[in-house]
């Protein structure tokens, strides 16, 4: 028996491209859900802002441009007309607190609470998407989900000089216990964390090479995912809805 889902509105920044991808290739069921996609590159963030339960260009460039990768040409994103909206990338990179509690966590460093809320919550607040993201929340119109900006692939150069032994040898549960934190500190502000899957991590610390993309120059993209990674992304976002 098939099942109906919500509206959703998929919002993110390049990394959501993988997302589309995804359903281009046909490697995620979608059927019986309706989506749009509303989003751009991540410099045009500075172009937006939230106001009227809506996330708004604050130019007729920006609505132009964000309106050309909707499929209904909207210039604003409203929180009204969706029952989810997924936050994909978008700009929001937590990989910096993520990495400096995991790194503690694997040396027995004591971190105590509310020094690991305080690192966590200094970070939250230099971030603008996740700002409309908590606003978007508290209307109580639309279910927020997020997943953040993945940590980087394997092979990384300027990566790999800051990524210490421990770091390396971080198991699961470790991850876990750190990603669960966020995610309980997210939820103060009724935002659900979708936190990369475990299954995609190498080596610890890194996102498995196997989804990293090649850039138009034919260099190895550390940053961007694929059409796989976003279908992962994609069926775990499916679950939560269906729950």
């Amino acid at each position: 028996m098939s099942i109906n889902l919500p509206r959703l509105a998929i919002f993110g920044d390049s990394h959501y491209a993988c997302l589309r991808r995804a359903q281009t290739e046909g490697l995620v069921d979608l059927s019986g859900l309706e989506i749009e996609y509303w989003g751009h590159v991540g410099r045009r963030f500075r172009y937006l802002e939230f106001r009227d339960g809506a996330i708004h260009p604050t130019d007729d460039m920006t609505a132009t441009r964000f309106a050309k990768f909707n499929e209904k040409g909207r210039r604003f994103l409203p929180a009204a007309d969706f029952d989810y909206v997924f936050f994909m990338g978008c700009r929001i990179d937590v990989s910096s607190v993520f990495i400096a509690m995991l790194d503690a966590l694997m040396r027995g460093q004591y971190l105590s609470l509310g020094l690991r809320r305080a690192m966590l919550r200094r970070r939250l607040d230099t971030l603008y998407a996740y700002a409309w993201a908590k606003q978007m929340a508290a209307l109580g119109l639309a279910r927020i989900v997020l997943h953040p900006v993945s940590l980087w692939g394997l092979g990384t150069p300027h990566f790999d000089a800051v990524i210490s032994d421990p770091l390396r040898r971080a198991t699961s549960q470790a991850r876990s216990e750190v990603w669960q934190f966020i995610a309980d500190e997210m939820a103060q502000d009724q935002v659900t964390l979708l936190a990369q899957p475990d299954h995609t991590i190498a080596q610890g610390i890194y996102t498995d090479p196997i989804h990293n993309t090649v850039n138009s120059l034919g260099e190895v993209d550390y940053c961007h995912r694929s059409a796989g990674y976003g279908a992962i992304i994609y069926q775990l976002l499916l679950d939560q809805i269906r729950r």
